[in-house]
């Protein structure tokens, strides 16, 4: 696993030899920029439909929600 994770970067590294560090800082902040302008164009679509979660995420917090109305809850009072 570790081989071809090492692998796996430097391939991505690969190309980058040859950029100033100017370039690759401002590659970096595009690449992350556009990340978080999809997740907002993501967000923004999820609430137009009147959803607050990505289904995964709904999926996980009913099964949560589910699993919860087992537990019970005892009170301990010193007094």
């Amino acid at each position: 696993m570790t081989t071809n994770l090492l692998g796996s970067f430097n391939h991505v590294l690969k190309d980058s030899y040859a950029m100033s560090i100017s370039t690759l800082v401002q590659l970096t902040f595009y690449k992350c920029n556009s990340y978080w302008v999809k997740q907002r164009r993501e967000a923004n679509d999820y609430i137009q439909c009147g959803k607050i979660w990505p289904l995964t995420i709904q999926i996980e917090l009913t099964m949560s929600r589910d699993r919860s109305r087992d537990h019970t809850i005892m009170l301990f009072d010193s007094e």
